[in-house]
């Protein structure tokens, strides 16, 4: 995983695999059957654990709020979702889903189609209803959306791959984002704002 999250989804030569692996060629394409159906077997695990806890993560939110009798905070929910991509592992693991998820928007493949559907697409709606059931007033086609919006902002975010990226190139030395704390609450406050922004009429 760690290869991946370096040099990117298509970025890994077979050569460097097999050298970070101890194995040779020819082991990797007699188990996966090709270097591409190696990447499916490590998005397709990685998803798989990943959405699983922000899936228990977000039920944990959603039951306490029903035990409260109240509605589940946005903040929460949306913790709940870029924990992942700024917490612990977000080196590796945020990377790979980020990059994974850019990928499918940019230059989809069977690959990428499959490994959305199957994690993604299940947990999204999960999201989706729950961040309805915080901010009712907003229809829930237009939620669907927010959502969307709120991935693209964290997938773009943590794919700016630049040496420096664009966001230090901006702001010298007057950018915070050495603070990892401080970027996933700048982060969290920029998506829960446009969660709970009025609907335009």
């Amino acid at each position: 995983m760690a290869l991946y999250a370096e040099k990117g989804i298509d970025g890994v030569p077979v050569r460097t695999l097999t050298s970070h692996a101890g194995v040779n060629a020819a082991a990797i394409h007699y188990h996966f059957g090709s270097t591409e159906a190696l990447a499916e077997v490590v998005f397709d695990e990685l998803s798989a654990r990943v959405n699983k806890r922000r899936t228990l993560a977000l039920k944990e939110i959603t039951a306490a709020a029903g035990t409260a009798g109240t509605r589940p905070e946005v903040t929460v929910i949306v913790q709940a979702f870029v924990a992942p991509y700024v917490g612990d592992g977000a080196a590796t693991e945020g990377q790979l889903l980020a990059q994974l998820i850019l990928k499918h928007r940019l230059s989809p493949s069977p690959m990428t189609e499959r490994v959305i559907k199957k994690h993604f697409d299940p947990m999204a709606k999960k999201f989706v209803a729950a961040l309805h059931d915080a901010v009712p007033e907003i229809p829930l086609s237009l939620m669907y959306l927010r959502y969307m919006l709120m991935v693209s902002t964290v997938v773009l975010f943590l794919t700016d791959r630049g040496r420096p990226n664009r966001l230090h190139r901006l702001s010298g030395t007057k950018s915070g984002t050495k603070n990892a704390q401080e970027t996933a609450n700048a982060l969290v406050d920029f998506v829960v704002g446009g969660i709970r922004a009025p609907a335009s009429s």
